[in-house]
């Protein structure tokens, strides 16, 4: 087997180490920090409701798993973004990075106000999950119409964090992000269970305590990114609409969308493989998924962190400081990951409680959480070969490797399990186990093959061309690239 490159091996002398090291920690700490709040919106609705009463969690669970379709159109822009825009900035090319920032947000605005207008099919989207109750279908309906009225404010905290993280920036999104749920917790409480004058609404409290926080912080990050030195949005003059620029943020950021939709269809086919085992065993489900979104934080953090180091030297074509760059991410997720692994398989019940006071669901979701907690490296693993694939450009590695774990390990062993084996949500989770070893296992060789180079090269290329079209000297930079060979490869970009 030849390997070119290793997670195991240094790339990088002991002070440019540490300036690495450094660096990770600095963009991925916020952008864990970011993660944790942005999970805890949709937490503390699960952990509101489920105390309320589980089939509102369940409602609630139902509804945000459709939410996770539209979000693999947000995928595409956030991606392509992001990746570009970091390229640029380590290139220094300043006119794309604004470029982009505009698209980004005009992109924001369409999609969001797609998913608004979807909000009028929101009962015909809840007939994927067949095999619920109709009193458990009215209460989701209900939830996701709210939700999807919204449909801009989750677009543009989505797409518009990410334009803000192409520059290294990881902090301000995770500030809006802050207040959005610290606004949204409030709301939750006083609209879910009518308290401070306030009416009883339920779930529909809950859903519309998350649309205003999202409001909120979309503000927040649109006012951030207009005045970032960094991005130079305004005082240039009207930025129109591009679409050679959206196009270009598609070719990276598509397939991560197709990846995000491939994962999402597949968890609501996953869904109703542990619906076939009851309703119970569902929402002990949603409760073990949202310990799950727990767990991943830190390796979160970490891959957006690698995702903007590796295209910010990309762009500078410093090819050992980017394997410095996912080797010290590798570390550091790994340790993160695995200690909360540690303690997840000790004390189950301590972070179950949190979300539901029914001891049978309780039970029930022990053994699948501690199961969880042992297989953290490899989630690990997978968070960060992921985060450096997209810094590179090359995100159809990772879509296609979804595909072939969710729909090839994941749903077919869950079945077989779940069906023929009566093993209930414990074989349904003993799938996701194996779907995460082997994403994290294949990823890593993946990596060491170096396939990824050719993917470094046309992205510094694409992001690099962008200013140049304008300034009319595509010519002239193709030419300084040397010989032939790389003038054809630099027009098939």
């Amino acid at each position: 087997m030849n390997i070119k490159y290793s997670l195991f091996k240094n790339y990088l002398t002991g002070s440019k180490k540490k300036k690495i090291r450094k660096e990770v920690f600095s963009l991925a700490l916020p952008a864990m920090g970011e993660n944790v709040l942005h999970m805890i919106l949709g937490i503390v609705d699960t952990a509101f409701l489920g105390h309320l009463h589980w089939t509102a969690m369940t409602a609630a669970g139902m509804a945000n798993q459709i939410l996770f379709i539209f979000q693999a159109a947000f995928m595409a822009i956030s991606i392509g973004s992001t990746v570009l825009i970091s390229n640029a900035f380590g290139i220094g090319d300043k006119k794309s990075i604004r470029m982009t920032s505009w698209n980004g947000m005009y992109m924001a605005l369409i999609l969001g106000g797609i998913v608004t207008l979807t909000a009028v099919f929101s009962t015909a989207m809840l007939g994927l999950f067949p095999g619920v109750t109709e009193d458990i279908n009215k209460i989701a309906d209900s939830y996701l119409k709210i939700i999807l009225f919204g449909g801009v404010g989750f677009s543009s905290m989505f797409i518009l964090s990410a334009i803000l993280r192409g520059v290294g920036n990881t902090k301000t999104p995770m500030i809006a992000v802050g207040i959005a749920n610290s606004i949204n917790v409030f709301l939750d409480y006083v609209m879910i269970f009518g308290h401070l004058g306030f009416p009883e609404l339920g779930a529909e409290g809950a859903a519309i305590a998350t649309v205003i926080s999202r409001f909120v912080g979309s503000f927040i990050l649109f006012i951030a990114c207009l005045k970032s030195r960094d991005l130079s949005m305004l005082g240039f003059g009207k930025i129109n609409i591009s679409f050679t620029r959206i196009k270009k943020m598609l070719k990276i950021g598509i397939p991560t969308a197709l990846e995000n939709f491939i994962f999402s269809m597949g968890a609501l086919v996953f869904a109703n493989i542990l619906l076939m085992a009851g309703a119970q065993a569902y929402a002990a489900h949603r409760i073990g998924i949202n310990i799950e979104s727990i767990s991943f934080m830190p390796g979160f953090g970490v891959s957006v962190a690698i995702t903007t180091l590796v295209g910010v030297y990309n762009g500078k074509n410093e090819k050992n400081t980017m394997l410095g760059v996912v080797r010290q991410g590798w570390i550091i997720g790994t340790i993160f990951m695995v200690s909360i692994g540690a303690f997840i398989t000790l004390f189950p019940e301590l972070l179950i409680v949190l979300f539901t006071p029914d001891k049978a669901i309780m039970a029930e979701a022990v053994l699948p959480v501690r199961l969880l907690g042992l297989f953290q490296f490899f989630l690990a693993t997978d968070f960060v070969m992921t985060g450096a694939f997209r810094g590179v450009g090359d995100t159809k590695t990772p879509m296609f490797i979804t595909l072939i774990a969710v729909w090839g390990i994941r749903i077919p062993v869950g079945f077989v399990l779940v069906n023929f084996f009566d093993m209930g949500l414990l074989g349904a989770w003993s799938g996701m186990m194996i779907d995460m070893t082997f994403r994290g296992l294949i990823k890593m060789f993946l990596y060491s093959k170096g396939n990824w180079e050719k993917h470094a090269e046309r992205t510094r290329i694409a992001a690099s061309e962008e200013a140049c079209e304008t300034a009319g000297i595509v010519v002239e930079l193709l030419a300084n690239k040397g010989d032939n060979k790389s003038l054809s490869q630099q027009e098939s970009v």
